[in-house]
């Protein structure tokens, strides 16, 4: 049987132990013995087998319902408690990542049913998809872990079960708020008939609203909160007044606190903090992050309006952070009230049908067949595939390499433009917290914002501990593991499972293209700073960093496939 057709038949369970063993795998965690197709590992003391393939980067792809354990001399399947218990790790981090991956399998199974009677994704607009995309993190075995989150909650405000609902707001003492937005924000952003509800709603509760500022929150968030002695306390002090619900309605959107509005496409998308562990981390917002988001995001854009090849060659879209807020920055609630305004696909004059996150062309529908197979058909395997690389990966690559800029380019944060499926551009979002760069390699230094004087934080921060790096390797690593090794592998495995379409052609092709750019605009030199084609390059190990209680930094090194010299 082939690695689709165990795949294709495996449950939620299946996939949640296969992705586990993948990355225990990949970041070495596990101990792998031989070089066949079925290979046997140890986890502690455990002993292991399955039949996996090895994909670029190392990473393994294992066939599902594969992976079988030795009991007494006896192999049998194995479990998620058989892996979970054999790992070398603290106790209580155990009983957490057990929780999560049982969590994860149930949640996805949850709302499955609904995502599925929506019918062909290719084509949703771009809306649509990022509910009906519930599938999760493609590599992270934790991915729709979210802690807290019952069943009601779920179908509430998770993404796949597509409900919409409305912000609920307070009235903040303006001593307790940092915000940074632009002249006319609230005109703006909420209609007259809300503006004069939270108006209204403000006066009966007796507050001048000279001395405050009205405040959104998730629903979640909003109810959780009401748990926090300090929390509680502002609110009986009247430095907060909940005011309820009102305006525009949301959707979640696939990152679950990011919300996109329903009720206008055009408006912003905000988002908002959610104490919820997902993945490896808690979806709150790092207070540091809040007030210059809209420096980073105008930053990012006078680089991009000072390089014309991002709007030929290399056509590259932001969507601004333009507004940030956050209560209680130097609180023990810093980061858990905060948000952030972010313009639509919609707002920047992006149709919605010719718009489509990343990580969708990875997927597979209900009967087995790529998503992307209509467009395949239609343009021909290797002339879109050729297009497509063209189009995400150069304007990543060359802000890295021509600007010193990197991107957290993970398949959330990118967006294809697309006309009929044929590639034309690439949009890019989510920069607050993850944008790099090297002092010495800005093309234009003078352009860079002045963090510390938004804030202090920036002015205290060890080396590499926010944006700025002190290497190239620093953002190599950045840009190759959200680009490529956590991104457009799983493209590139999808290509082989269902096309043949060998994974070494694949990264060569890529090779091909990033040579004859840098060749095209006299960037050799530059390139070689970051050294991405050497035999072995450091990538970040996500299940590590759980297995470390979400503290530190942990990489290990794999082989790279962009490296040509052998053979």
């Amino acid at each position: 049987m082939s690695r689709h057709e165990y795949l294709t038949a495996e449950t939620t369970e299946d996939r949640v132990l296969r992705q586990l063993c993948e990355a225990l795998l990949f970041e070495r965690q596990c101990s792998a013995v031989g070089e066949t197709a079925d290979r046997e590992w140890t986890c502690g003391a455990r002993l292991f087998r399955a039949r996996i393939e090895m994909g670029g980067f190392d990473r393994p792809r294992i066939s599902s319902r594969s992976i079988v354990t030795k009991t007494a001399d006896v192999w049998r399947l194995a479990t998620l408690v058989d892996v979970v218990d054999a790992l070398q790790a603290e106790d209580t981090l155990k009983a957490e990542l057990n929780d999560d991956l049982r969590r994860t399998a149930y949640l996805t199974d949850l709302t499955r049913p609904t995502v599925t009677q929506r019918g062909p994704r290719i084509a949703m607009t771009y809306d649509a998809l990022e509910t009906a995309i519930d599938e999760g993190h493609p590599y992270h075995p934790c991915f729709k872990a979210r802690s807290g989150f019952s069943d009601a909650d779920h179908r509430a405000y998770g993404p796949e079960a597509g409900a919409a609902f409305q912000l609920q707001w307070l009235a903040v003492d303006r001593a307790l708020v940092e915000q940074v937005v632009p002249d006319g924000f609230w005109k703006a952003e909420l209609c007259d008939a809300t503006g004069l509800k939270l108006c209204d709603r403000a006066t009966a509760a007796g507050i001048d609203l000279s001395q405050y500022a009205f405040f959104p929150v998730h629903p979640w968030q909003a109810e959780k909160l009401k748990g926090d002695a300090l929390y509680r306390t502002w609110i009986e002090t009247g430095k907060i007044m909940p005011l309820g619900a009102c305006g525009d309605t949301y959707r979640a959107t696939q990152s679950v606190r990011t919300l996109s509005n329903a009720s206008d496409p055009t408006g912003a998308h905000v988002k908002t903090s959610m104490a919820m562990r997902n993945t490896s981390s808690l979806r709150t917002i790092e207070p540091h992050s809040v007030c210059v988001a809209p420096a980073i995001s105008d930053w990012l854009t006078a680089v991009l309006d000072s390089d014309p090849l991002f709007r030929t060659g290399c056509r590259l879209t932001i969507l601004r952070e333009y507004a940030g807020m956050i209560v209680g920055r130097d609180t023990p609630l810093a980061g858990h009230l905060a948000a952030l305004y972010r313009e639509s696909p919609q707002a920047r004059g992006f149709a919605a049908d010719q718009v489509m996150p990343l990580n969708a062309l990875s997927l597979t529908e209900v009967d087995g067949l790529p998503l992307i197979d209509p467009w395949v058909q239609k343009h021909g395997l290797h002339a879109w595939l050729d297009q497509l690389l063209r189009v995400v990966v150069l304007p990543v690559w060359h802000l890295m390499v021509a600007h010193g800029i990197g991107l957290e380019a993970h398949g959330q944060n990118l967006m294809l433009h697309h006309e009929g499926g044929w590639p034309i551009g690439l949009i890019a979002r989510d920069f607050h917290e993850s944008v790099e760069y090297v002092p010495g390699l800005l093309s234009r230094p003078d352009l860079v914002p002045d963090f510390a004087a938004i804030d202090p934080a920036y002015a205290e921060a060890a080396p590499d501990q926010f944006h700025q790096m002190q290497s190239a390797e620093a953002l190599r690593e950045l840009v190759m593991d959200t680009l490529f090794i956590y991104n457009l592998a799983e493209l590139s495995n999808l290509l082989h499972s269902h096309y043949g379409v060998p994974e070494n052609l694949f990264w060569r092709r890529i090779r091909w293209f990033l040579d004859k750019h840098v060749a095209d605009h006299n960037l050799q030199a530059r390139q070689a700073l970051f050294d991405p084609f050497a035999p072995q390059i450091a990538t970040e190990s996500l299940m590590t960093l759980k297995l470390n209680g979400g503290k530190g930094v942990f990489r290990h090194a794999v082989s790279n496939p962009l490296n040509l010299t052998k053979g």
